[in-house]
């Protein structure tokens, strides 16, 4: 940005040009700042304002601005600006890029208009706004981020409507979706390990007839959805891509970590024949673009990847969590009412990272990285992997608003390498 600069050309500005010009630099390192920033510009400028009209400016800036006879427009803009700053000023929020660059924005048509009034040589300007260097598409889908929310870990996205923009988000991979509604697994589901934790939640969710006629309608309009399916045979999957190709889900992602119950109970994520299988059978039921979300328990994860993208797989997820188990030593029984359960959180990154480079190296569809992401350096590692988005999971139960600031400072990380474009990111590890 450089909004500002005119400001330093005229000697008249020169109480409040460089509190303006101070404000959009901090924009580069921390929106926080830039917000405090805005508000100290804002102050000088309007009791400049007031000077010029020959009048002693009040103390408080919202008498400043209640008193300044400015229509109502700029005026609620400038209020905009003061309540933002104030909550920057006592800690009570941290401010995403939107936020920040409306606050300058606002500021600028502030100036603008003091110019217009009582400048010299106006020139009618427009903003410049930061182009969005997150912004990107998988399969056709256009993302404002490339962040997404896992899934089994966001609900359906609306759980989490409070703590997120979830029109930032790239899309939610909502809760899993079979053919009939399923309980779920007895006894203790979750347990908390070192680092991560250990699921055996066992599918549980409402079927998909429940989903398209009650929870479709309330979350379509909201965010990018992408349903996750399981099956217990190859028509299962067919099935529930042709009954979910409807307006409102953006894509269908296979998970593929289950077993063929009519083949033996082979997991169809650990054999590539089982896997080729699958998805063939959506991809002739859709439209949608098909995502496989890969298992990581197997010898050699790039023959999985490259059957799928064989059989038409638009794009490929992964990791599934690690198979794991955990023994009370009290008890001497398992923790988990189903023996072993899935494994993920930080512990699995590095197996994660690996995988997704691997694959990046054998396929030329993309690649949606996921696996123990609980930050934006995490995040960086994927997309130098190979990764063209990634998924956050197990971090949102820590903290549900951290995709928000995964993608915050994913952003910062991006301009501070001088890139212009996440895109620019993508696989590019020096090995």
């Amino acid at each position: 940005m450089n909004n500002f600069k005119f400001l330093a050309e005229r000697a008249e500005y020169r109480s409040f040009s460089k509190d303006c010009i101070d404000a959009e630099k901090a924009y580069q390192n921390s929106y926080d700042s830039c917000v405090k920033l805005v508000r100290t510009a804002l102050d000088a400028a309007i009791k400049w304002v007031y000077v010029k009209k020959n009048k002693i400016p009040p103390e408080n800036l919202f008498d400043l601005i209640a008193n300044a006879g400015l229509e109502k427009n700029l005026a609620d803009k400038l209020h905009f600006c003061r309540k933002a700053g104030n909550a920057a000023i006592h800690n009570e929020k941290e401010f995403s890029a939107d936020e920040a660059e409306q606050c300058l924005k606002n500021l600028f048509d502030f100036v603008q208009w003091i110019d217009a009034k009582y400048g010299k040589n106006f020139v009618p300007r427009s903003f410049n706004g930061e182009k969005n260097i997150l912004q990107t598409e998988i399969c056709g889908i256009k993302l404002n981020t490339p962040i997404f929310a896992a899934s089994g870990t966001f609900g359906f996205g609306e759980e989490f409507e409070n703590f997120v923009d979830l029109k930032k988000l790239g899309g939610v991979m909502v809760k899993c979706i079979t053919l009939k509604p399923r309980r779920g697994n007895d006894g203790i589901r979750i347990t908390e390990t070192p680092a991560g934790m250990l699921n055996a939640i066992g599918l549980e969710n409402p079927g998909v007839e429940k989903f398209l006629s009650e929870i479709l309608p309330r979350i379509k309009e909201k965010m990018n959805i992408i349903v996750n399916i399981s099956g217990s045979s190859v028509e299962d999957y067919g099935e529930l891509a042709k009954i979910l190709d409807v307006d409102g889900v953006s894509a269908i992602e296979l998970n593929i970590s289950c077993p063929n119950v009519k083949d033996g109970g082979i997991i169809f994520g650990t054999d590539e024949k089982q896997a080729a299988k699958v998805t063939s059978a959506a991809k002739k039921s859709t439209k949608k673009p098909v995502i496989v979300k890969l298992s990581p328990n197997v010898t050699d994860i790039t023959k999985i990847a490259s059957a799928c993208e064989n059989s038409g797989a638009d794009c490929l997820s992964l990791i599934n969590t690690l198979m794991g188990m955990e023994i009370n030593i009290h008890t001497w029984r398992p923790t988990l009412g189903n023996i072993t359960g899935g494994l993920s959180g930080g512990a699995i990154k590095p197996v994660a990272v690996r995988m997704v480079w691997q694959v990046a190296n054998a396929v030329k569809i993309p690649i949606i990285g996921m696996g123990g992401i609980r930050s934006a350096a995490d995040a960086a590692e994927f997309f130098l992997a190979g990764a063209s988005a990634v998924a956050i999971g197990t971090a949102n139960f820590a903290e549900p608003s951290i995709t928000m600031k995964i993608a915050d400072d994913l952003e910062k990380y991006l301009r501070s390498c001088g890139l212009k474009n996440i895109r620019e990111l993508v696989g590019k590890v020096k090995v």
